[in-house]
């Protein structure tokens, strides 16, 4: 078993990255090229790839904080064994067919529960995966005052750009700011408006719609991405694109902050980022919409 380890550990990991990144840099390019049909058949090479499934399984079992979280299958880690059998699996990627999630109730400093919907280990795999091969396209396009769950960005970043906006050099001290947060953002997504913004391959859009199904609520059939599921926060970013387009603002995943000036008609605002959500299924929350047309900004 030692032994087995130490291969797994020996495996020329950094080509392996080198090779993804190598693909993952054409699919990006295609995609600021507009080239849609490069862009599918990339993805399609990166389904099969032998170093993407490598990485993904590594991902899962390895490296991601809740590697040894298990799915409604009790499995919580792979032997070396195991990993090679589900990286040969994964070969089938466009044929992928999901298991169910195990619920996990989280309970929130508010008092609220988060709901978490936790896919198994080969699930997560096949999701990160599918994630290497979405993620530049997606990238080329995202808006740049987005800044949750994308590579090379943080709440730091968010922050700067925030504070940096409301210094009295560029007229801060004259501002408003609406504070926003998307009501159970990742339950309420409607699955068929985030499928047409899915930049992929049929195989992989029919995955995605089965692994959006195996995590639905019987209350809303069609609405939700499994939070706890590792393509989850990717696919909401593909929901919320845009949005920031709507007033100068900036957006961490479902939290956004919207600048005013003294002129602008709050009320007005908010009718346009609710009509943008409403088409995909989401709200604002009733307190963030009420502190907002009463002026408690």
């Amino acid at each position: 078993m030692s032994n087995h380890s130490e291969v797994w550990s020996s495996l020329n990991w950094k080509k392996f990255q080198k090779n993804l990144f190598r693909l993952q840099k054409r699919i990006y390019k295609a995609m600021q090229n507009g080239d849609h049909r490069k862009v599918r058949n990339l993805q399609r090479l990166v389904l099969k790839s032998h170093a993407a499934r490598m990485l993904a399984v590594r991902q899962i079992t390895q490296l991601n904080s809740g590697k040894k979280t298990c799915g409604v299958d009790g499995v919580k880690s792979l032997n070396f064994e195991q990993r090679l059998k589900l990286v040969k699996e994964l070969k089938e990627a466009d044929k992928w067919e999901h298991q169910g999630l195990r619920e996990v109730k989280i309970p929130k400093k508010n008092g609220k529960i988060r709901n978490l919907k936790i896919p198994t280990i080969a699930d997560r795999a096949w999701q990160c995966l599918v994630k290497y091969a979405l993620e530049p396209a997606h990238e080329a396009t995202f808006h740049a005052r987005s800044y949750g769950f994308r590579p090379g960005r943080s709440t730091q970043d968010a922050q700067k750009y925030v504070f940096d906006h409301l210094k009295s050099k560029s007229n801060g001290q004259d501002k408003r700011v609406i504070e926003l947060d998307i009501e159970k953002c990742f339950d309420r997504i409607n699955h068929k408006a985030i499928m047409s913004k899915v930049i992929a391959p049929q195989q992989i859009k029919t995955g995605l719609w089965k692994c959006l199904k195996a995590g639905v609520s019987p209350e809303f059939p069609e609405q939700g991405t499994p939070q706890g599921g590792v393509v989850s926060p990717l696919l909401a970013n593909i929901a919320l694109n845009g949005i920031e387009d709507i007033h100068p603002s900036v957006r961490y995943a479902d939290d956004m902050v919207f600048f005013l000036k003294p002129k602008d008609d709050a009320e007005k605002i908010l009718e346009k980022i609710q009509q943008f959500l409403t088409e995909r299924g989401m709200n604002v929350s009733a307190e963030d919409q009420d502190n907002a047309v009463n002026g408690r900004l």
